[in-house]
């Protein structure tokens, strides 16, 4: 079975996650139906694939390309109704890369299509896998790259970006309050603000959003924000030490349990794929304030 391949320094970040308790089984606002924590798929600096947080649910592709989850640590396995390439035909919409995933034992999303006259769709489980259901989000030809996250049983966000060259990447944004059976877009300024490689995304509740991007020479960590919901965005400048601004600095996904969140930021030198450590913000506010934590160091065996 073809698996997909990881930077083993997200890894790393993803059992510093676990060891902090970042993610327990409540809502992330403190209302509506509590939601075991899920696998956040993002991108590192490179365009790869890797993973922000493991839950212990994964995903692979086998020779023919369908989809199989993994939960607890491979203690059930499933086939989804699905079927991707690997790599190469991107512009097919159903490639390995450019197809969203949150997998939790309470909810599997996995947002898809966007490209040959294929509407953006999501297709979600609600019972790990034993039933499967395909829900439209868009008639529109759009979504290069997809990043999909709920915050409750309900309610759930994704952003879908469209890659035009030279660094440039718009991103539109849809948010679901019905379980992922009806998607609408919120209008808002992101791409006004920063219209770049997107690297991860996450929602803190409602109302406080994030997008990190790939690390750019006048602005990194790159990092925007939003309060209400994805209608307005602004930039978002946090300190971190001074030594650290000699890397290439990549945010990922950022994690949250209520109020607190978790940000880890790639570390690279000497080109995207030589990352040497993983920086973490941490916040009690939503996400409202950062403050740099610790690093953990990626050392070869």
């Amino acid at each position: 079975m073809f698996k997909r391949s990881f930077s083993r320094i997200v890894c790393i970040a993803a059992i510093s996650l676990v060891a902090a308790g970042v993610l327990v089984s409540e809502p992330s606002d403190g209302s509506g139906s509590a939601i075991q924590p899920g696998t956040v798929y993002t991108r590192n600096s490179a365009g790869e694939e890797v993973i922000a947080y493991n839950a212990g649910h994964t995903y692979a592709l086998d020779k023919d390309g369908r989809v199989t989850i993994s939960y607890s640590n491979g203690k059930r396995k499933v086939q989804a109704p699905l079927t991707l390439y690997a790599s190469g035909h991107e512009e097919s919409g159903l490639t390995a890369q450019g197809t969203g995933f949150f997998i939790s034992t309470d909810k599997t999303a996995i947002v898809y299509g966007g490209a040959r006259g294929l509407p953006v769709q999501v297709l979600i489980s609600n019972n790990q896998g034993k039933s499967w259901n395909t829900y439209p989000v868009t008639k529109e030809l759009t979504g290069t790259t997809k990043n999909i996250g709920f915050l409750t049983k309900n309610d759930g966000w994704m952003m879908l970006s469209k890659f035009y060259g030279m660094g440039r990447e718009d991103h539109e944004i849809y948010k679901t309050k019905d379980g992922g059976k009806t998607w609408s877009e919120v209008k808002g300024n992101a791409n006004e603000v920063y219209a770049r490689v997107l690297t991860g995304a996450g929602f803190a509740n409602d109302k406080i959003g994030f997008m990190g991007f790939r690390y750019e020479t006048e602005f990194q960590p790159a990092i925007s924000w939003t309060q209400d919901g994805g209608k307005t965005w602004a930039k978002l400048h946090v300190k971190l030490p001074d030594n650290l601004m000699n890397y290439s600095l990549t945010p990922l996904s950022p994690v949250f349990n209520g109020a607190k969140g978790q940000f880890p930021v790639q570390l690279s030198k000497d080109g995207a794929s030589n990352v040497v450590g993983t920086a973490y913000l941490t916040s009690s506010d939503y996400g409202k304030t950062w403050k740099y934590q610790k690093v953990v160091t990626y050392k070869e065996n």
